[in-house]
Order: C-alpha cells, then structure tokens, then sequence
C-alpha cells in the first residue's frame, strides 16, 4: 500500500466534502453471514473516514470500529472527524500490516482502496485478524456511463502523462469473486451490488473528479485553473452548466467468510 499513500497528500478535506459514502445496505448485509460473537469492525484505507462513517451508521452504536489509514494528511482528517467519536480508534497502519491482534476482528472491510494493496499480503493479514466465523470484503463504488463522464475521461487521457487508458485502469480496480474464493481458511465468496443516485451541479461534478488522483496528474501538468476551466467548459458544451446532473451509482460488495473450525 506504500506506493499509493503519498499520492494523495493535499486532497484529504477534498475526499471529505466530495466523495461519496456508501449505501447502508452495502455493510449490512455482511452481518447474516458473520458466525463469531466479536463486534469489532475494521475499516482498512479508510482515507478520511467516508467509508468509516458509513459503516458505522449501518451498524450502530454496539459495534466498535478501527480505522486504518497510513496516509498522513488522510489520516490528520480521519482523527479530526471521528475526535468526539469513543467507538471509533484511528490506526496508522498499512492493509499489508495493521498491527492488531490475530482472531480480533468479525469484520474486515476495504472500499475502493484494495486496488493500491499488495492483495496477496493484504489477504494474509486479514485472514490472521479476523476472528473464525468472522467476514472480509471488498467494496467499491461505480458511476454508471454518462456523456459528460465519458468526456470527463477522455479529457484525463488526452492530457496525462500516466494515464493513456483509463477504462483498463478502471477495470483494474474491480474486486474478483474467484480471488476471495480460493483464499485459504474462507468459505465460498458472495456478490452483491446495490444501485443509487445522486444528484450533483456542474461544479460539484468537477469537485468530485478533483478527488482522482488521475486528474490531479494533469493539474500537476497544466494546473489547477486551466482544467478547472477546460471541465466547466465541457459540462457547458453539453448543456450542464445549469442543470442538476443525475449521477447513477452502483455500488458491489465480494465477500467471503473465515472458517469457523
């Protein structure tokens, strides 16, 4: 997870205020599979606590909840947001590495971060953390195809220099049934995907899209200003610059869980 925890230094108040943070049901549903009386919950590259808020508001108050977050500006937020929250601890530790106790946990989650993991390390380390009978999974949320969206990337990969093909690279990030399946010690691995929708202005479009760490590629390149520019240019041409803009998520949930014997 190294290779990815400096790349978003100066983003963590963007993450906060424009990433989206998932659907209850997304969390909830782990727990008619859960087989072990443990209520600690760890919330792996939480980032700044979009993920770990959510996950506790699905499962309340009696759960606890450990939040790993290696990042140093990430994790300045995530002490931040969860300072008057006793339920919630903040771990400056790695996926690969969280320095917790073996068989100490019943539920593992990592949303839209796995893909910066070591997964073969990752999937070690959780399979020792996690108490028999407890869950592992991997979430993440998609935008459904969109034409401004669809422009939005094709302006990224005009202008990168990392980033020729972002569809590939997106495709990358998708969690893999099989993966979870063929872990040593979990039972068979499950699938679900949930639907939702929100609605965003042009600016809020072009807020959120300042979050990726691809964009910030070009902005490193062209500059802040410019591609700002150049996005609100792009919802112009299509007739957004006034309009709410419907965004359709999707977000999928794999999982599988430890073996109890």
């Amino acid at each position: 997870m190294a290779d990815g925890v400096d790349r978003f230094d100066g983003l963590a108040e963007a993450y906060e205020m424009h990433r989206p943070g998932y659907p209850a049901i997304a969390f909830q549903a782990l727990l008619a599979d859960l087989r072990c009386p443990s209520k600690v919950a760890v919330d792996v590259g939480a980032g700044p606590g979009n993920s770990t808020a959510s996950l506790r508001d699905a499962l309340g108050p009696d759960w606890r909840y450990i939040a790993i977050e290696p990042g140093r500006d990430m994790r300045r937020v995530l002490t931040r947001r969860f300072a008057m929250a006793p339920d919630v601890h903040i771990a400056d530790a790695t996926a690969e590495d969280m320095k917790l106790p073996g068989g100490f946990a019943a539920l593992i989650v990592a949303c839209t971060a796995f893909h910066w993991f070591d997964m073969a390390r990752f999937y070690a380390e959780a399979g020792r953390v996690l108490a028999p009978g407890g869950v592992l999974a991997l979430i993440r949320n998609r935008r459904k195809p969109l034409a401004v969206i669809q422009a939005f990337d094709r302006y990224i990969e005009t202008h990168s220099s990392e980033t020729p093909d972002l569809a590939r690279r997106e495709a990358r990030k998708e969690p893999v049934v099989r993966d979870l399946a063929h872990l040593p010690g979990f039972m068979t691995a499950r699938s679900h995907t949930y639907s939702w929708t929100t609605e965003l202005s042009a600016r809020g479009l072009i807020d959120l899209y300042l979050t990726r760490s691809t964009l910030w590629g070009v902005v490193r390149r062209i500059g802040l200003s410019r591609v700002t520019a150049d996005l609100t240019a792009i919802c112009a041409e299509l007739g957004l610059a006034d309009t709410p803009i419907r965004i359709d998520w999707e977000t999928t949930t794999k999982w599988a869980r430890k073996r109890a014997d």
